[in-house]
Parts: C-alpha cells; structure tokens; sequence
C-alpha cells in the first residue's frame, strides 16, 4: 500500500498564505539589509563573533527573520496538526523576538533608531497578517 504524502498540494494553498510567506521574505530582506548598512556588511558569522551587544542583537534578528519563511511553508504545507501547530507557535516566537531585539538596539543606540522603527513597523504588519492566516491555518483539516 502507497504511503499518502503528509503535504498539502500547492494548489490548496490560498493567496493570503502566499502574501504572508511574501511579506516574510521581505522581513528577512529587509533586516538583512538594514544590518548590512549598520555594520558594513558584515557576516552573520562575523555578527555572532562579535563582542559588541549591537552586532549580536543584529545577528539574533536577521537568524529569527530567516527562520520566518521555511515555517511558514512548514505550517501551510503540512497535514500532521502537531507540526502545524509547533511551526505557528514558533512563528509568534521569533516574531516577539524580532520585536524586543528592534526595541533592545532603540535604547542602545540613536545610529539603530530609524531603522529599528521601520523593521519594527514592519513586523507589526506581518504579526496583524500573521493572526489573520493562524486562524485559518490552525482551522485546516
């Protein structure tokens, strides 16, 4: 008997799913780009080396912006609820994480203040489109 794979096809997926995984991509880029510009594009690795709080609160938003994406296709993607669940737990972890890292580097320094405002902004966005799809995805069957 053939095993029934544990995916959802991609033509199930909906256009709100796509718009947040879009708008995940966006955050990643966006945070890598704004790190790049305050640290002269330096390496993650280079980052997370670093002995400067800056650098490794940077690293720890770029690592959480990265993870956003894949999680997101995980959790729309799968059938197993557990796993769905996990990755929409997860979801909400690294975007409070974003938000307290863009919150932390505010205080730290006023070079990170506009430019932790508009990542911050950005992940108020996604978190509103981030509840509206967890509804509909913690829901699928």
């Amino acid at each position: 008997m053939e095993k029934v794979p544990n995916f959802i096809s991609q033509n199930e997926m909906s256009l709100r799913d796509t718009l947040l995984y879009s708008k995940a991509l966006d955050i990643y880029t966006l945070s890598r780009s704004i790190t790049s510009h305050l640290t002269d594009d330096r390496t993650v690795n280079a980052l997370y080396t670093s002995k400067d709080e800056s650098d490794n609160t940077l690293e720890e938003i770029v690592i959480s912006a990265v993870t956003l994406p894949s999680t997101i296709a995980i959790a729309q993607t799968t059938k197993n609820i557990r796993l769905r669940l996990d990755s929409t737990n997860s979801i909400i972890h690294h975007i409070d994480k974003i938000r307290a890292n863009c919150k932390k580097l505010r205080k730290i320094s006023k070079r990170n203040r506009e430019h932790m405002r508009v990542l911050s902004s950005e992940i108020l966005k996604f978190k509103k489109m981030y509840r509206q799809w967890n509804i509909a995805i913690t829901q699928q069957n």
